[in-house]
C-alpha cells in the first residue's frame, strides 16, 4: 500500500471531528421538517416550524414557513374540539378528524395558504387522526404529537391521497 492511500491517525481524527460537527449541527435544530404522504409529489410539504393553537373550541397545528414579512401555511390540520374537552383539562387528545358532526360537517379540516399559489380546497376526509400529547395552554409551550389523513376517493387531484407526520409545535 502506498503512503498516499494509508490512513493516518490525523486523518481519522479529522474525520471524527467532521462527523461530530455535522451531528452537532443536525441536533441543534428541532425546528422544521417535511410532511409525508402521497400528496408530496404534488405539493411542497417542507416547513420551517410548527405552531399549536387552541382557541374558540378549535385546535390547529399549523406547519409554516416564513416568506418576506409574512408566513406561508404549508399545511393546517384543525379540529373542532369544544365538545371534547372538559373544563380545566390539559392532557392529551386523540381526535377522529373524519367524524361527522351535527349538520354534516367533519370534525377535522385540512387547509393550505401559500403566497403566489392558487387557493386549494382539499377533499373531505375518508379517515384521519390527530394526536396531541398535551393541549396547548400557554405561550412558548411545546406540544408534541402526530397526524395522518386520507382523502375520500373522487375526481379531485388529491382524492384518495394521504398526508402524515409527527410534530413538535410551539404555542405562539
Amino acid at each position: 500500500m502506498s503512503a498516499r492511500l494509508r490512513p493516518t491517525r490525523a486523518h481519522g481524527l479529522r474525520a471524527l471531528a467532521s462527523l461530530v460537527l455535522v451531528a452537532g449541527l443536525c441536533a441543534c435544530s428541532d425546528e422544521g421538517g417535511t410532511l409525508e404522504g402521497s400528496v408530496s409529489p404534488l405539493l411542497d410539504l417542507k416547513y420551517k416550524r410548527a405552531e399549536a393553537v387552541l382557541a374558540e373550541g378549535e385546535l390547529s397545528i399549523n406547519f409554516v414557513t416564513p416568506q418576506g414579512s409574512g408566513v406561508n401555511t404549508v399545511l393546517k390540520v384543525s379540529a373542532r374540539v369544544g365538545d371534547m374537552i372538559p373544563e380545566g383539562y390539559t392532557g392529551g387528545l386523540t381526535i377522529n378528524l373524519a367524524e361527522a358532526l351535527e349538520g354534516g360537517a367533519q370534525r377535522g379540516v385540512i387547509g393550505r395558504s401559500v403566497l403566489d399559489e392558487p387557493a386549494r380546497a382539499f377533499p373531505q376526509l375518508e379517515r384521519g387522526t390527530l394526536v396531541v400529547d398535551t393541549l396547548p395552554t400557554g405561550q412558548g409551550q411545546r406540544v408534541t404529537g402526530d397526524f395522518h389523513v386520507t382523502f375520500v376517493n373522487g375526481i379531485d387531484i388529491y382524492s384518495g391521497r394521504t398526508i402524515f407526520g409527527s410534530f413538535e409545535a410551539t404555542v405562539p
